[in-house]
């Protein structure tokens, strides 16, 4: 069992999407876009949705948009055991550099793809597919007894 107090904020992904740019780099317009480097190529813009056509513009044949945020789920984790929490079946050092604020981790807790973006020591965020959020939320309770769950439908927020 972890004795440190977690809280966890489960909503849909909501307004993600994934860009994907062949060369790597990114344009200088897309400075304004709340994003996420979660591949070498691969970014995912939160709240873009909006700006589509803009962007896709701005990329032209250099790479591909695509929509994605009604199949993941967000969870904010809050408290000063999160990084223990996600240790619990988890493949990965969430003590290591790699973990650190503004990065994004990407591996496997309980055999489920998970997508993590520390925010602080205090506060991470976890992208999930939406079909695996129950099943995590279910080991997390399993592992700390008082586990807080706030489920919410409103927007992703940033990251």
């Amino acid at each position: 069992m972890i004795d440190d107090a977690v809280m966890v904020e489960m909503a849909p992904a909501g307004d993600l999407i994934a860009l994907d740019l062949w060369a790597g780099a990114l344009p200088p317009a897309f400075g304004d876009v709340p994003m996420m480097r979660v591949e070498p190529t691969r970014w995912w813009l939160i709240g873009a949705s909006g700006r589509l056509g803009e962007l896709a513009s701005l990329i032209g044949d250099k790479g591909a948009l695509t929509p994605m945020g009604g199949g993941l789920m967000r969870a904010t984790l809050i408290g000063p055991g999160w990084r223990s929490l996600l240790g619990v079946s988890g493949v990965f050092d969430a003590e290591g550099p790699q973990c650190a604020a503004g990065a994004v981790v990407a591996t496997v807790i309980h055999h489920v793809p998970v997508w993590i973006a520390p925010q602080h020591d205090g506060a991470c965020r976890l992208y999930v597919a939406a079909s695996y959020a129950e099943g995590l939320i279910e080991l997390w309770r399993a592992t700390i007894g008082h586990l807080k769950v706030r489920l919410s439908t409103g927007p992703a927020g940033e990251t």
